[in-house]
């Protein structure tokens, strides 16, 4: 299903906050290791392994794949007033997949790790082919369970062209 320009935005405020690996990251000095991670005493390898999950779900074109990433406690709290759970996260998105030609990428992505909590903040840049450039900004957090990250909780908000 195509969407208009105004249906894709929300979808994309709701979506997008399935993002990001790349440059800026950080760890906070005194982080302690993520018990069982792999690359758990390898600061680098923590992160690498955090921005890995981010990096799928932003191509996450599937239930299974967010079925995967999304812990069983997942909140999503959207622009509309509400908090999407797991189950209404999938739904929703698995019936509003982006849109062919749609590209995505991900700028000034900071990581912090705090034992087995991580948290990435960054922003999604996305265009359509020939199209206008939106930008969002988002949070994610992440919790080590079952020796792989599972996120826990995510948000996103436009950023609005008289900001940039």
């Amino acid at each position: 299903m195509k969407l208009g320009t105004t249906n894709w935005r929300w979808a994309a405020l709701l979506a997008l906050p399935l993002l990001f690996p790349g440059h800026g990251a950080s760890q906070p000095a005194g982080s302690l290791q993520a018990p069982g991670a792999a690359g758990a005493a390898d600061p680098a390898g923590r992160r690498q392994a955090l921005l890995q999950v981010e990096e799928e779900w932003l191509g996450a074109r599937d239930a299974a794949t967010l079925e995967r990433i999304l812990g069983d406690d997942f909140v999503h709290p959207v622009p509309q007033g509400y908090f999407l759970s797991k189950a209404e996260h999938i739904a929703w998105f698995v019936k509003h997949l982006p849109p062919p030609g749609l590209s995505q990428r991900f700028e000034n992505l900071r990581t912090r790790i705090y034992g087995t909590i991580g948290i990435v903040n960054g922003e999604v840049v996305a265009n359509q082919a020939g199209g206008q450039v939106q930008r969002t900004l988002f949070t994610d957090v992440l919790v080590w369970r079952s020796g792989r990250w599972q996120a826990v909780n995510s948000q996103e908000n436009a950023v609005e062209a008289s900001l940039r």
